[in-house]
Order: structure tokens, then sequence, then C-alpha cells
């Protein structure tokens, strides 16, 4: 293989960054295929570490304090060379923290959201009370007007990340392994903040706290209302639905049997013109606790139930297999032992958007920063997302208190 001294002379400093992004790009190459070490020594900028070290020896190899005070005393000046490896190394950099922060294996924020674009933060999310129905026309006599009224919701926003700081020894003792596990940790824990920080709102665990995710008119209040008003919640207090206002313990497919005979008969639309009626609102996510994700996936995916009766026990098939996707997540079980008991049941994406202002991003700063005097700081990586949880409505997804 050529090596990369050879590769930078030949392709020059901007034809060699833009070799390396296309093999990256057509997966010839991975940012594991490179050592920051080589790629240092090629551009022949080797961090001041190398230089000390040198000095070192030099002093104890007895020549003279003169030559080894100026090199120790040298500066390596900004160049060429320093800005190729400094925009190359941030690329690799780059492809890892993005690597970490895409490896999903477990997270499940994504299924509970629609993604939603914006450039502007807290936005109005536009909409009107539901229609009133059609009605019966006799001949020759006029239609009915259908009668409109707004509503909407507001977003909320807010940016969050983290800096990554490569020093001088890694880059000198040719760690670049232990480089790139610090990148992907980086955008790995960024993404798991994104997952908590739907999960939490998806559940309202912070509206007690004045943290809202519905905010109808701009005004935040409990998505969950415990007296029933928001026609999702099914457990003690529920004012709104007395039928309802107790707590159901998942354990079978008869609990969830009940609740969606409380989502068909109390869940209906806000129209203005004419009675309120009950809306289609297919159930195609189940959100558990881990503490409940055993139970949940069993009562869902159960081929057969066994019903017991005067004459013994008879099996049928399970009326709510497949039903819909069991998901589950720790930061549930996170909110206390209560929660550790709730279930929620319902079309999450329908209900909770995810407006993205700015996806993850990756910047670097170079080593003419701060932290390089301080620290032997060589480059520092920044990783950051602009977004936030919002419902739109209230009625596509149910709480059931389990306890």
């Amino acid at each position: 293989m050529t090596p990369l001294r050879d590769l930078i002379q030949s392709h020059g400093h901007a034809g060699f960054y833009r070799k390396v992004v296309d093999l990256l790009n057509e997966k010839q190459l991975t940012p594991d295929d490179f050592s920051y070490h080589e790629l240092a020594a090629a551009c022949g900028v080797l961090p001041r570490l190398k230089g000390l070290r040198e000095s070192r020896l030099s002093f104890d190899a007895r020549l003279t304090s003169v030559d080894a005070t100026a090199h120790l005393l040298s500066e390596t000046s900004s160049s060429v060379g320093t800005t190729l490896f400094q925009v190359v190394t941030g690329e690799l950099i780059s492809r890892k923290v993005l690597e970490g922060y895409e490896d999903d294996t477990g997270f499940i924020g994504d299924k509970l959201v629609t993604v939603l674009p914006s450039k502007i933060r807290n936005a109005r999310i536009a909409g009107f009370k539901a229609l009133g129905g059609p009605t019966s026309i006799n001949e020759g006599q006029p239609y009915d007007e259908s009668t409109f009224a707004e509503k909407f919701v507001s977003t909320e926003e807010s940016k969050k990340g983290r800096i990554l700081s490569i020093t001088e020894e890694l880059i000198a003792f040719d760690q670049t392994g232990e480089i790139h596990r610090r990148a992907m940790a980086l955008g790995y824990y960024l993404r798991q903040e994104r997952e908590r920080t739907i999960v939490r709102a998806v559940t309202d665990a912070d509206s007690s706290s004045g943290t809202f995710v519905y905010r109808p008119a701009g005004t935040g209040q409990a998505l969950y209302n415990a007296n029933g008003a928001n026609r999702n919640y099914v457990g003690p207090g529920n004012t709104t639905s007395p039928a309802y206002n107790a707590a159901i313990e998942l354990h079978d497919w008869t609990d969830i049997e009940e609740v969606l005979h409380y989502r068909a008969t109390q869940v209906k639309d806000d129209r203005i013109d004419g009675t309120p009626r009950p809306i289609v609102a297919p159930v195609r996510q189940i959100l558990v606790p881990e503490a409940l994700r055993g139970t949940a996936r069993s009562v869902v995916h159960s081929t057969e139930i066994t019903v017991a009766s005067e004459d013994g026990q008879t099996r049928f098939a399970n009326p709510i297999n497949g039903i819909a996707e069991v998901l589950a997540s720790p930061f549930i079980d996170e909110q206390g032992v209560a929660a550790s008991h709730d279930w929620y049941i319902g079309d999450f994406r329908r209900q909770f958007i995810w407006s993205e202002i700015w996806p993850v991003q990756t910047f670097l700063q170079q080593a003419d920063s701060e932290a390089a005097f301080d620290r032997d700081v060589v480059l520092r990586v920044k990783a950051r997302y602009f977004g936030g949880i919002s419902a739109v409505d209230t009625v596509f997804v149910t709480k059931v208190a389990g306890g």
C-alpha cells in the first residue's frame, strides 16, 4: 500500500482529503483503517509530545544544552500540513461520532414520534376542531354549513451536546482505537439523551415539575389528567369516566380488552358542530416499563388463551394476538415504583412529534484553542442536536395506571 506521505505528495493536500472522503463514502475504507499517529507523521505534525521525548533523549545523550533547549522552545507554526491533519482527523472522528449516534440497538424513541423538520423553535402546530358529520338533505333543500374552530399547540425545543478532547498522548502513542471508542461513546450517549427525553415526554414524567409536553394554545398542562378530562387515562381519580376509575394491572388479554373498550366508548372527537362521537384510533404500540416487558410480550404474542369454566378449562385462539408492537424502556422504570406498573397503549406517532431544528452535528475546534496550551489538546470535537418533543393531541395514546 502506498505510504500516506506519498499519497499526500501525489494528490496534493486538497486532493488527498477528497480521496479519503471518497473512499469512506464508497465503503472501501473505514475510519478504523487509519492510524492518527501515521497520519500526523505523514503531515509532518506529530504532536509536541514526541519532540519533548526526543529532547529528553538528547539530554540523556549529553548533547549540548543549546540544541536541546532550542528544540524544546520551537513552536510549530500554522501550516498546510497542520491544517490537513486536523481536517482529515476531524472527518474520521466525526464519522465515528455519527456511527455511535446511529447505533439504535435497544432504542425505541423513533418509534414513538414523527420527526418533523423545522426551521424555527417554539412553533405553532395549527389544527381545527373536528368537523360535524354529513347531514341528510331533503330534495331542493340547502346543505348545512360546517363550523370551524381553530386550535393549536406550541412546540418547545432545546439544544444538547458534548465536547470530546483529543490529547497529544493519544496521537503520539498511536491510540487510534481509544480515540474511536471515545468518539463512538460521545455519539451513543448523545443518542441516549435524546431517547430519554422522548420516553419521559411520552409518559409525561416531568409535568409535575413544570416541564410540559402538551401545550394547547401555548400553555402547558398535564397530558394524562387524572380526572380523565383529556379522554386518555384509566385509573384512580377518573371522574369523567367513572366506570374506569380503578387501576388495571397488566396480567392477561382481558386487561387489554378492557382498555380497548374504554378507547371505543370514552375516547371521542372534539367537534363543536353536533354531538361528539367515538373516533377510529387503532392501537399500534403498547409501551411498558422493563418490569412489564415479559408480561406484555407474552400477553400480545401468545397464540392461545385458557378460559376456566364449570366444565374445566378450554383453550381458544388469543383474540389480541399481534394486536400491537410491544415497546419497553428503562426510562419508565426510573420514574419510581408506581410508574413501573403503568402502561401505555395507542398510536404514538400520531400523537407525538419530534421537531428537529438541527439533526445531530459535529464540529471541529483546531489546536490553537486555549485547551491546547492548558491541557495539551490537539483538537476538540463537539457533537450536538437541537430539537424537542411535543404532543399535538391527547386522544391517540391512553395511560393505564397499573397499581
